[in-house]
């Protein structure tokens, strides 16, 4: 477990060629700074990277996973069982948490433009099928006047290059999802070293500052040896991934080398395939929750399972919801990551 503190400072990375290890101290920059609420902050930060662990059972399933069918494997997922309250998809403890040693609870945050909320779109391209609905999906949202960012899995699918050159001369950005997308980024210390020196590769290849690990699995320490100015595997709150849990902070932060941006609205899987709900009504009521507080509203979705006319429909619908809602400030992962440190510095 790293030391944790709460200046920024700048950290070397490991040397990936020899695998050197080194004791991190990781520095952690957040909106609370200076204030009683900082120490909340920090120790739910370090409550879930302490907490960030694969279970014997998911280490044995991605193993198989190779071998197991898709239609399996869904419903494996849709029959798990997870106990949670009806609003499990809303941070109450943290915000009990904060309420209980400040009266200093943004809603009010200043965000560019006035807004009273920042809204970013992060699409995980997981499949080769759903590489090729990435133009559908990117057409709905230039239509509306949005831009998003695509994280793309460099060594399990052919990359399209064109695509890429595509979508980053329209404003989309691109963005690294892991290595192979095989459950085993994390795996040993020994196997993210090896597949970092890769990754790095892929950023540099796709001019991409921001990463994602597959199925949310994290591990802030490891991920420092990686070459990004953001990442977005954490979640402000989600009990329905392989490392449940989360950060419980629907703001930017900034955690050693890069800037944490929390994904705050449930993900399109975990809705509509683990859940098979027919409508977006949760994303709605989460909404309401982070403009109360003057939240980041980042939305993780994925072309692979917005593959329906009916799901898709209820993407956009969304989008047109958040678009007629109080002022926002959309913009990319890369932009407020961007914004973020200036705003700390």
């Amino acid at each position: 477990m790293p030391r944790i503190g709460r200046d920024i400072v700048q950290i070397q990375p490991v040397d990936v060629e020899s695998q050197e290890e080194t004791d991190y101290m990781l520095r952690v920059s957040s909106i609370f700074d200076g204030t009683p609420a900082a120490d909340v902050a920090l120790d739910a930060l370090k409550e879930d990277m302490r907490a960030a662990q694969l279970s014997w059972q998911y280490r044995l399933y991605y193993q198989l996973r190779p071998i197991i069918p898709i239609g399996l494997r869904r419903l494996l997922q849709q029959r798990r069982k997870v106990v949670v309250d009806s609003d499990w998809y809303i941070p109450n403890a943290f915000f009990q948490q904060l309420s209980e040693v400040s009266s200093e609870i943004p809603g009010g945050f200043s965000w560019p433009q006035d807004a009273k909320f920042a809204f970013v779109l992060t699409h995980d391209v997981e499949t080769e099928d759903g590489l090729r609905l990435v133009p559908r999906l990117a057409d709905l949202e230039e239509k509306l006047g949005f831009r998003s960012s695509w994280n793309l899995v460099p060594y399990k699918y052919k990359i399209d290059k064109g695509l890429v050159r595509d979508l980053q001369s329209r404003g989309f950005e691109i963005g690294i999802h892991g290595y192979n997308h095989d459950g085993k980024l994390f795996s040993s210390r020994r196997t993210f070293v090896r597949r970092a020196k890769w990754i790095n590769r892929a950023l540099e290849e796709y001019e991409a500052v921001g990463f994602r690990a597959p199925m949310m699995q994290r591990n802030l320490e490891w991920m420092q040896d990686l070459n990004i100015q953001y990442d977005t595997s954490c979640p402000d709150i989600d009990p329905f991934q392989p490392m449940p849990g989360g950060v419980g902070s629907i703001w930017p932060f900034q955690v050693g080398r890069f800037v944490e941006l929390p994904y705050t609205l449930p993900q399109d899987h975990t809705l509509f395939i683990a859940h098979r709900l027919r409508d977006n009504t949760i994303w709605r009521r989460k909404l309401d929750f982070l403009i109360k507080y003057s939240g980041m509203a980042l939305m993780t979705t994925h072309p692979d399972y917005l593959d329906t006319e009916h799901r898709l429909g209820l993407y956009r619908d969304f989008l047109l919801h958040a678009q007629n809602r109080e002022s926002y400030w959309h913009t990319t992962p890369a932009a407020m990551a961007d914004w973020w440190l200036k705003y700390k510095n």
